[in-house]
């Protein structure tokens, strides 16, 4: 019945033709684009099943405004429908951008892990094994794969999962709805499912529980300052790894470079995400490359046998093996994704299929294979784990 009504209005809606003079050949064509757009329309909401009918309801003006293509809300390029070559530059400069932590974690992994050297082999496997299904299920699965699609119009962030609440629930400490509201694109089911019916019973708790609303409200401050810190205090560690690794340099030396490329990295941010993205990704490409190389080479010539670490048995064996020390080390592991969180924070400035191919496509092959090299490596020189990364570069580069 209620689809029945749908379908009144929409055929309602349509005009009948009215005879004009003077009409040209391309009003023409147009007005028989508009009559087809709309009879399409009405046929798509006849032929919706009854539930979605129940559903869903189509406001005023929501089908004039479909006839306006490419228009959406949100500055960022999140939910905007790219042509390839604008999401191929895209992923291009997100890894200029995003990638610049999680990039050199390699650098400090395996040192920050076994601070105490190792002292099995098979503690390394599970330590790798550790790595990879970290890589795996965090940045690939839930980023890649569910993360970045629960965006807010393209924008992420904390807060933008925070406004997503707040748009669907009154979250908010400061209420902005409308009576008004309520009338529009309601969702009113005879018959809910059970799905519904527990998602109902999630929003009316989080409605009338003022500490609900609290916490809510303080995980994403929470997150945001955790956010600032990080970029304050991981591009202090990550540069001087990377210039202490010049054995030549002394200690003052090293701190004074650390020092001038940190302000330098800082001065350029004002230019905005394009010129700086531009700017580094080339870089950061090369570096990626350089590193997967590096960790193919080690890994072919002196242990191939490394790639066992894809059985996640030697996790447990680790685990059960080492106890309470190994759950500790699980601190330098979790530095193998330091600066994950960036691919939803920086979402605004690129798209979700930018940052999908960019991540899939170069940083996550290469990461694999480098840990995968500096693994192989360490087996054979397992003295040699408080500088794997500099060690473990073949002599020629």
């Amino acid at each position: 019945m209620h689809g029945a009504v749908e379908e009144a209005e929409v055929g309602s809606s349509i005009p009948p033709p009215t005879p004009s003079e003077g009409v040209t050949a391309d009003d023409d064509k147009d007005e028989i684009k508009e009559k087809s757009f709309r009879k399409s329309t009405a046929n798509n909401l006849k032929d919706r099943k009854l539930s979605w009918a129940k559903l869903r309801r189509i406001d005023s003006l929501n089908l004039e405004a479909g006839t306006v293509s490419g228009k959406r809300t949100g500055g960022g390029h999140g939910n905007k429908d790219l042509g390839w070559k604008t999401t191929i530059s895209l992923a291009f400069q997100s890894i200029g951008i995003i990638y610049g932590d999680i990039g050199t974690s390699p650098l400090y992994v395996y040192s920050s892990t076994f601070p105490e050297g190792i002292h099995d082999k098979n503690d390394l496997l599970g330590v790798l094994s550790l790595i990879i299904y970290t890589l795996t299920l965090l940045p690939l699965i839930k980023y890649v794969c569910i993360v970045l699609w629960a965006n807010d119009n393209g924008n992420g962030g904390t807060f933008a999962l925070y406004s997503l609440i707040c748009r669907h629930a009154k979250v908010s400490l400061i209420p902005n709805q409308q009576p008004e509201d309520t009338e529009v694109s309601n969702y009113k089911l005879d018959i809910p499912s059970n799905q519904l019916r527990r998602a109902q019973k999630v929003k009316e708790t989080l409605e009338g529980s003022k500490v609900a609303k609290i916490i809510l409200v303080f995980l994403p401050i929470l997150g945001t300052s955790m956010v600032m810190g990080d970029g304050i205090l991981t591009p202090c560690i990550s540069v001087l790894s990377a210039v202490s690794g010049i054995t030549s340099l002394k200690q003052d030396a090293v701190v004074g470079i650390s020092i001038a490329i940190l302000i330098v990295l800082f001065s350029v941010q004002r230019f905005g995400t394009d010129k700086v993205g531009f700017s580094f990704a080339p870089a950061i490409s090369l570096w990626f490359l350089c590193i997967g190389l590096t960790g193919l080479y080690n890994l072919f010539k002196h242990d191939p046998g490394v790639l066992r670490a894809f059985n996640p048995k030697y996790i447990f064996d680790y685990f059960r093996r080492n106890g309470k020390k190994g759950w500790k080390s699980l601190g330098g592991v979790v530095l193998c994704v330091t600066g994950t969180e960036a691919m939803f924070a920086d979402l605004s400035h690129f798209s979700v299929r930018a940052v999908q191919i960019s991540f899939s496509c170069v940083v996550f092959p290469a990461l694999i294979s480098t840990y995968l090299g500096q693994a192989a490596y360490l087996v054979k020189f397992p003295e040699n784990v408080g500088n794997t990364f500099y060690k473990s570069v073949p002599g020629k580069f």
